[in-house]
């Protein structure tokens, strides 16, 4: 049955004091040396079938890649450490926050213990060691506690100071130890009540050969054990050899580096998730096959606990990176007062929203609501009803010239001009009122403007069809024909705007203002659905009560967070930010380009599309082998992949997630 493994990678390890004999600090550690063992030990679990999850190594704490000492974790409760040594007491509260971030039960102990290294788990009882580190009273709070029998057992040669470095169990009803590690009492209880235990050599037990891990079938161990492999494999188990020998250096062997995660049956795996969601979800989307469990800024952290670099921040949603410190608290402070009136009423966040908003785009009068298409089929609404009542236009003739490979949203308005046959076919009929032209032709929508045109629609720079910025000077043209011809420029800033590409909005790249902005994803901060148009009085002013409106549109705890990102975006930090990381960024990519593999670079700001050679593979093979990296990225269109970091990622970072880019289609290149 697969187990569920917490590792710690040894980016910090290294041999600088001595707490126990195996510890010598003159003869020194190969840090790079101690990671590829690890990473081996690691990929022979997988390879079992077993899950594994890390927690994040800490500078400072060398040792902390010996997870077995951290906790002890049966039926889902978690019995903390506390560390007999000071030079190791800051990995008890380490590991335990792990666990309750994650919704573990757990304990802080009175009492020194350090964890598996001193607590193994049969079926009936923990066996516990004392002598050197564990105090035995912590047997018997271990035992209050987690509800199991405890069994002690003193250790007597300073040698084997853990228990797990003098026995291990085979299963859940057998061991195999070392005798002479054992006190004669604790012996003689040993050999009663497993009698048919393997017994180790003294030269099995002095290359740590019991420090092992083993799940019924296979055991994992120490490959200078060869006395105890060949006894292991008589007795009918598979036995996988691992080389240690270097994290031997401060006394740990497999089972230091592999704490075991026990009885939560709600801690699944990805691909068990992945199935349920398959199965049990309409097939809308094909995402990638990962399940992200939390993220903090540029970040996130799958089920299994392995980090990506996610460059593609919720399609623009979290430009101000996961979970925001000052936007999670407006969040937190609202939800502890007041989530929704519904705008039957009044409520104390509406107005500074409303101002604010309007303040940021220059504008009167702001319409909120909650996602980015119906912030779409709202300015699609007040540009008809504009053209009405104050064109003249005659009722039921007003039509809105849009772009080809535009992406509004898919209600069945907006997938209507939609030119992708994906979003369109199969969803008739279609509402009419659209005319659809070029995009990036200032003189195609030109042409296209007739007596009953009341807008034209465009994104400043197209996002799902391949992050596509126009020609210099065509919103600019796109202004000046709108205003000489009586037409509204409705300007979908909903991925483009609030600081992704290097301004607050994309149309500022050219000095343009629409008379209508429509924005989304990112105004809710990556925390709630927040959408809104912004316009001045005489083209919102045609809005009357009853004519248009939401349930959840503008609530409170919605304003509360668009306030937050409103009052961030007033700073100009994040503008800049995301102008001068967009230079490092683009100056990578452009480096690539030419080279057989990838063919254009296109974006502005922390924005790019990127287009692979057809020979090399598709958007989604490039997306998939950047996920293999710690990379999340996403194909659009075939060939193209979107690269959309939040905009708090580090220039080491977006270097590192290029050298993946590089990595990843050179394998491809190579197949």
């Amino acid at each position: 049955m697969p187990k569920h493994f917490l590792m710690c990678r040894p980016d910090y390890f290294t041999v600088e004091y001595a707490i126990n004999p195996w510890m010598h600090p003159e003869a020194g550690a190969d840090r790079e040396r101690a990671i590829r063992q690890w990473e081996g030990l690691k990929s022979a679990y997988e390879e079992l079938g077993h899950q594994v999850s890390l927690i994040d190594p800490i500078e400072g704490l060398p040792d902390m890649v010996f997870a077995a000492n951290g906790a002890l974790v049966v039926g889902g409760r978690v019995y903390g450490a506390r560390f007999a040594y000071p030079q190791r007491a800051a990995e008890g509260p380490a590991y335990l926050r792990w666990f309750a971030e994650r919704g573990y039960p757990t304990m802080e102990p009175s009492h020194v213990n350090e964890g598996e290294g001193d607590f193994l788990t049969l079926d009936e009882v923990i066996l516990a060691g004392t002598g050197f580190r564990t105090d035995v009273v912590a047997h018997q709070e271990a035992q209050e506690y987690l509800g199991r029998p405890v069994v002690s057992l003193t250790l007597v040669d300073p040698r084997y100071y853990h228990l797990d470095t003098a026995l291990f169990p085979l299963d859940g009803h057998n061991v195999a130890y070392y005798p002479e590690a054992f006190s004669p009492g604790s012996l003689a209880v040993l050999r009663r009540m497993f009698p048919d235990a393997v017994v180790a050599t003294a030269e099995d037990a002095a290359v740590l050969g019991l420090n092992a891990v083993s799940d019924g079938t296979n055991v994992v161990i120490n490959a200078e054990a060869t006395n105890l492999q060949l006894e292991l494999k008589r007795r009918g188990y598979e036995v996988i050899p691992v080389d240690l020998s270097e994290l031997r250096k401060a006394g740990g062997g497999p089972k230091c580096c592999t704490l075991e995660i026990r009885g939560r049956t709600d801690m699944i795996t990805s691909a068990e998730l992945i199935e349920v969601s398959e199965r049990r979800s309409a097939h809308n989307y094909h995402p990638l096959p990962v399940v992200i469990r939390e993220a903090e800024g540029a970040w996130v952290t799958d089920v299994e606990g392995k980090r990506y670099l996610d460059c593609l921040s919720g399609y623009s949603s979290l430009n101000f990176g996961h979970r925001h410190p000052k936007i999670i608290e407006a969040a937190r402070e609202q939800l502890d007062r007041l989530t929704l009136t519904s705008r039957a009423f009044y409520h104390d966040q509406f107005a500074q929203f409303c101002a604010g908003l309007g303040d940021l785009t220059g504008k009167d009068m702001i319409l909120p609501m909650n996602t980015g298409a119906e912030a779409v089929e709202t300015a699609i609404k007040v540009a008809r009803k504009w053209g009405y009542d104050v064109k003249g236009v005659e009722p039921g003739k007003a039509n809105i010239i849009v772009m080809e490979n535009n992406f509004h949203g898919r209600t069945t308005t907006i997938i209507s001009f939609s030119t992708d046959p994906e979003a369109h076919d199969g969803f008739g009929p279609y509402t009419p009122g659209f005319k659809i032209v070029p995009y990036g032709s200032a003189d195609a929508v030109r042409q296209a403007i007739d007596p009953e045109t009341v807008a034209v629609l465009v994104e400043p720079i197209q996002g799902e069809a391949g992050v596509l910025v126009p020609p210099d000077g065509y919103l600019t043209e796109l202004r000046e024909i709108c205003s000489a011809e009586g037409v509204l420029l409705i300007a979908d800033e909903i991925q483009s705007g609030l600081g992704r590409t290097g301004h607050t909005f994309a149309c500022d790249h050219e000095g343009v203002v629409p008379d209508i902005y429509v924005l989304g994803k990112a105004l809710g901060g990556g925390v709630v659905p927040v959408s809104a148009i912004a316009a001045d009085r005489d083209v919102l002013g045609v809005i009357h009560p009853g004519q248009h409106g939401s349930t959840f549109g503008g609530n409170p705890l919605a304003c509360a967070v668009a306030n937050a990102v409103i009052e961030i975006l007033n700073t100009g930090e994040f503008q800049a930010r995301a102008a001068k990381l967009g230079e490092v960024l683009h100056g990578r990519l452009r480096e690539l380009v030419g080279h057989g593999s990838i063919v254009e670079v296109r974006g502005r700001g922390l924005w790019a599309g990127v287009d692979i050679h057809p020979d090399v593979g598709t958007g989604r093979e490039v997306s998939k082998a950047l996920l293999k990296r710690g990379v999340l990225a996403k194909d659009t269109h075939g060939s193209t992949i979107r690269l959309a970091p939040p905009i708090v990622v580090t220039e080491d970072d977006l270097h590192w997630a290029v050298d993946q880019l590089v990595d990843a289609v050179y394998e491809l290149q190579s197949r």
